[in-house]
């Protein structure tokens, strides 16, 4: 719940951009990620020194310095910039939710892949809000912003051995995780129709019937597959279920969530830029 509500309160950032904007200037908005991200390195450094500095926290700090300095070369719009802050963010607050069940290897690659989807939910919000727009560049952003958190984190974290053993608990979800894949599809189709959408001024008139059908059809398969997955037929959990159950639970619901949002946008007819 406090990643949905960090989620959902992102496209609303743009009434503080505002309100510094009115007060000061753009060039002083535009500085406003670059201070973030120079005072954040700056903690990381302090910190990493504190608990002991070493070549490994070295090699990921780096890389991470690297990504950020080439987006913010790379994105001619400094006020794009903050979504790099805003996702290392999202990151670590992902990160630190799915380490309270998670056990073995391959917490980063789910991170990651959450990150990058609700990164498609943030920029679908950004299309119903009256000052923000729906972008495949923000989408990229978010995700490379998201991973530059996750190198940050695997840099502060001791290397620990970890299992895939979890993995093998998928050959009992092969339904449940072809759902996924559905999902994942469904919501690539979504955002190509969402641009038609948007290159005609927000005239859900281009958006076809049969894909709504289809939207709303696949939100009663996921709550079926989610039902599923956490029947509880073999009495309490065990460490591997759990693991393999969140790689399937959390990118369907976040998935969900991004259906569901479209299916209310196209009946209300809420304007989509």
């Amino acid at each position: 719940m406090s990643v949905v509500a960090y989620t959902f309160s992102l496209p609303h950032a743009i009434y503080i951009y505002e309100t510094i904007t009115l007060r000061w200037s753009p060039e002083i908005v535009g500085l406003i990620p670059r201070i973030i991200l120079l005072a954040g390195s700056v903690a990381y450094v302090f910190y990493s020194l504190r608990i002991g500095l070493s070549l490994r926290r070295i090699c990921f700090f780096l890389p991470c310095g690297i990504f950020a300095v080439l987006i913010i070369y790379l994105e001619p719009n400094p006020n794009k910039h903050i979504h790099i802050p805003e996702y290392i963010l999202m990151a670590w607050l992902l990160s630190d939710v799915l380490h309270i069940d998670y056990r073995g290897a391959g917490i980063y690659l789910l991170v990651f892949l959450c990150s990058s989807f609700l990164g498609v939910l943030d920029e679908i919000l950004q299309g119903i809000h009256a000052s923000r727009f729906f972008g495949w560049q923000d989408m990229l952003l978010n995700s490379s912003s998201g991973l530059i958190g996750i190198l940050s984190i695997m840099g502060l974290r001791e290397k620990q051995t970890e299992s895939w053993d979890w993995t093998y608990q998928f050959n009992n979800m092969r339904v449940s995780l072809m759902v996924v894949l559905v999902g994942i599809f469904s919501t690539a189709v979504n955002c190509y129709v969402l641009f038609d959408v948007q290159h005609h001024r927000g005239s859900w008139n281009v958006y076809p019937d049969w894909l709504t059908i289809w939207n709303i059809v696949f939100e009663a398969i996921a709550v079926v597959a989610l039902c599923r997955i956490f029947r509880k037929d073999t009495g309490k959990f065990h460490d591997q279920q759990i693991t393999a159950r969140l790689w399937v639970a959390v990118p369907l619901s976040i998935i969900m969530i991004i259906h569901m949002v479209i299916i209310f946008c196209r009946q209300a007819g809420t304007t989509f830029l």
